[in-house]
C-alpha cells in the first residue's frame, strides 16, 4: 500500500498569535533567545510550537497528529556545542524561517520544505511508513554577507525522524559526523549542535556566544 504524507513547512505564520486570551509567542532578550522570539504557547496546537524540541516523539507521546519528520533550523552552529546552552537561558526559542530543507528517504522519494516563522519544518505521516535511513540538506541559503548562495549537507542518516533527538547540546556526542544508521541502531542518541547555518551572522552570534563560553 502506498504511503502518504503531507508536507507542512508553513512560512507565512503570524509573529503573534491569540488563543482564549493566551499569548502563544513572546518577545525575549536576544540573549534568551538569539531570534528575539520564544513559544510560550504550551501545547496549543500550532505550527510555531516547541521550536528545538523532539517533533516526532512529541506527537507520538502526546497523541499528536503522527509526524514522519520534524525539526527546527537555527540561524547559527556554534563549537564548541556548549556555548549554545550558556549563550541561550531559554528554550523553545525560534529559529530561522525561509530556509529550503530537502530530505531523500531511502526510496530516493524528495521532500521540499520550507521552515516556518519559528524555524520549524515537518512532514505528517505514519514515521513507520516513512522509508528510512534518509538524508537532508539546507538548500541555498542566503549567508546574508553577500557571498553565494550556500548549500549544508547533514553528515548522518538517521534512523529517526525527530531531529531534535540528536540535534541537542545537553546530549553527549557519541557518534562521527559520518554514519549511516542501521535499524537496530534508530534508537541511538548523538549529542550535537542544533540544525544551523554555518557562518550566518557569524560575527555577531560569537560576540554573543564566546565571552559566556569562556567563563
Amino acid at each position: 500500500m502506498r504511503s502518504h504524507f503531507l508536507l507542512l513547512a508553513l512560512g507565512a505564520s503570524a509573529a503573534f498569535a491569540i488563543a482564549c486570551g493566551d499569548q502563544l509567542i513572546a518577545d525575549v532578550p536576544q540573549d534568551v533567545c538569539f531570534t528575539g522570539k520564544q513559544w510560550v504557547g504550551g501545547k496549543h496546537g500550532h505550527p510555531d510550537m516547541f521550536p528545538g524540541r523532539d517533533c516526532v516523539g512529541c506527537h507520538i507521546d502526546n497523541d499528536g497528529p503522527p509526524l514522519a519528520i520534524g525539526g527546527t533550523v537555527y540561524p547559527y552552529v556554534i563549537y564548541p556545542k556548549e556555548a549554545v546552552a550558556t549563550m541561550q537561558s531559554g528554550i523553545d526559542c525560534f529559529g530561522q524561517p525561509g530556509i529550503h530543507v530537502e530530505i531523500t528517504d531511502a526510496n530516493d522519494q524528495v521532500f521540499d520544505l520550507i521552515t516556518n516563522e519559528a524555524g520549524n519544518f515537518y512532514v505528517e505521516g505514519n514515521p513507520d511508513d516513512f522509508a528510512k535511513p534518509f538524508s537532508a540538506r539546507l538548500k541555498d541559503w542566503d549567508p546574508g554577507d553577500g557571498t553565494p548562495p550556500k548549500t549544508s549537507p547533514m553528515g548522518t542518516h538517521p534512523m529517526y525522524g525527530g531531529c531534535a533527538h540528536c540535534h541537542d547540546p545537553s546530549q553527549p556526542a557519541a557518534m562521527s559526523m559520518d554514519y549511516t544508521a542501521e535499524p537496530e541502531d534508530a534508537d541511538y542518541v548523538n549529542g550535537q549542535p542544533r540544525i544551523g547555518l554555518v557562518g550566518y551572522k557569524d560575527a555577531e552570534v560569537k560576540a554573543l556566544a564566546m565571552p559566556a563560553a569562556m567563563q
